[in-house]
């Protein structure tokens, strides 16, 4: 079953790609792995403030590397940020980056009290076995997270599946907010 469904999102991604491509619609921004920790995430906030209006709020870390947070409002669910982050995953022998994780987190604000967070990890493993697609934990701080990883390797990939990210984590903490507020009563 879950192979059918990814041979049926290739063709469907395939398909939007062959449909869609040039047709209103400006030149794509091509993420490509950087050297630095803060290139990728600066190239990732441009595109997102020009093509989507999202405004991010910038932190650097140690390193020089750059932090992107979102803050995310909607009728559904309570407010939440999402980060994005990029990391090397793969590199040559010559510490050449060949590939990047571009990380997306959302900080749902929700703790989880030590009593209930075994029903908190099931009600969360049931939701990924049906949405294999995304990571969602209790993080150290008691928190309930979600996340998700696109790689960007040396082909590039297109800076608006940065954007869809994050609209499926939105909506995916839309649907899994009440499950867990129903694990916490």
């Amino acid at each position: 079953m879950h192979a059918r469904n990814v041979v049926w999102m290739c063709v469907l991604t395939a398909v939007l790609a062959i449909c869609g491509s040039g047709v209103g619609r400006a030149a794509p921004t091509i993420l490509t792995p950087t050297p630095d920790e803060s290139s990728m995430e600066r190239v990732i906030e441009q595109y997102l403030k020009d093509a989507h209006q999202l405004t991010a709020r910038e932190e650097v870390l140690e390193d020089n590397d750059l932090v992107l947070t979102y803050k995310m409002e909607g009728d559904a669910v309570p407010d939440f940020t999402i980060t994005v982050d990029t990391q090397a995953v793969n590199k040559a022998d010559d510490g050449t980056v060949r590939e990047r994780a571009v990380t997306a987190l959302v900080y749902t604000g929700v703790k989880v009290p030590d009593a209930k967070a075994a029903a908190v990890l099931e009600v969360m493993s049931g939701f990924a076995r049906d949405n294999w697609f995304f990571s969602g934990y209790i993080d150290e701080d008691r928190e309930v997270a979600v996340q998700w990883n696109v790689n960007v390797m040396a082909q590039g990939l297109d800076a608006e599946y940065v954007f869809d990210m994050l609209a499926r984590l939105y909506k995916t903490w839309e649907k899994l907010s009440p499950l867990v507020a129903a694990a916490l009563q």
